[in-house]
């Protein structure tokens, strides 16, 4: 027990030194993962809530506080459905900003199993419920990227190890004063490991996210130009190719309740961040409710 504890304490002290992620998207990167641990363990539903602190780090110096409720229902055997509705505050030099997030929402279906072993399709969307033109901010500063985005992918599970890919459409552009932004579509690729000490779950991922066009932005004409039709630039960089290592500890507090840390780095970060999804600091606590 006194080894198990060991485990733990160190767990919980080196995550948030390497924590630091970004994903280019919240809905790609939820494939394979959202209700994952509890559906594994052969729990029906799951209900969690989390806290998550981020930070973008120079140049733009921006801090978020998350607060994100997630819940997962399996349907009927083998198909789950499962949402994730985040609240948002974020502060910055030229401001700060508060409110409801994207929803995401997701289709878990298991096509094939065999012993610990599973291939699982997942089909949804992120829906643009969060405001994306707050307190005239830039878009880095908004609690909602401004478009609705479909997703999709395929989760292969091979006990202990775990893997993704994921493709999230994204069409339209942001309603944003200053940016009106227009991002890429996204091509997610996940690796995971978990294992079990005792009572306390560790997990591994690498997440790699290629960007598949650059995003574009407004290209306000200069003063003192007369008004005309909107024009927009390509940004460079934008598309650039990202990979971060993700770390996790759990703890039991109850037959089906369990403490959650997540913590997270880049190994390879873009530079871009005007739509404020760069982090050089994540980390996460949660609480999941299993039943």
């Amino acid at each position: 027990m006194s080894r198990s504890i060991a485990y733990i304490v160190l767990a919980l002290v080196l995550l948030p030194r390497f924590a630091g992620a970004q994903c280019s998207d919240a809905g790609a990167c939820s494939i394979g993962t959202m209700g994952g641990d509890h559906a594994e363990e052969g729990t029906r539903h799951q209900i969690a809530l989390r806290y998550v602190f981020g930070s973008s780090g120079s140049p733009d110096d921006l801090t978020f506080h998350t607060l994100q409720a997630e819940g997962s229902i399996e349907v009927i055997a083998g198909s789950r459905l499962a949402i994730r509705v985040p609240y948002h505050s974020i502060d910055g030099p030229l401001g700060s900003t508060s409110g409801i997030g994207d929803l995401i929402l997701l289709w878990d279906q298991r096509l094939w199993e065999h012993d610990d072993m599973a291939l699982r399709a997942q089909g949804g969307a992120k829906l643009a419920t969060g405001d994306d033109n707050a307190n005239g901010l830039p878009q880095a500063y908004q609690p909602g990227l401004g478009t609705s985005d479909f997703i999709a992918g395929l989760s292969f599970d091979a006990a202990p190890w775990s893997a993704a890919v994921a493709w999230q459409f994204s069409d339209g552009r942001s309603g944003n004063s200053i940016d009106r932004l227009q991002r890429g579509d996204d091509l997610v690729l996940r690796a995971g490991y978990r294992t079990v000490i005792d009572v306390f779950g560790l997990g591994l991922d690498v997440i790699a996210v290629k960007r598949l066009e650059k995003s574009s932005v407004h290209n306000p004409p200069l003063p003192p130009a007369e008004p005309g039709p909107e024009s927009f630039v390509d940004l460079p960089g934008s598309d650039q190719f990202q990979v971060n290592l993700l770390g996790s500890v759990s703890a039991p507090l109850s037959d089906n309740l369990r403490l959650s840390l997540q913590a997270a780095m880049p190994l390879l970060q873009r530079d871009v961040n005007v739509d404020g999804l760069k982090r050089a600091l994540t980390v996460g606590l949660g609480v999941e409710w299993g039943f």
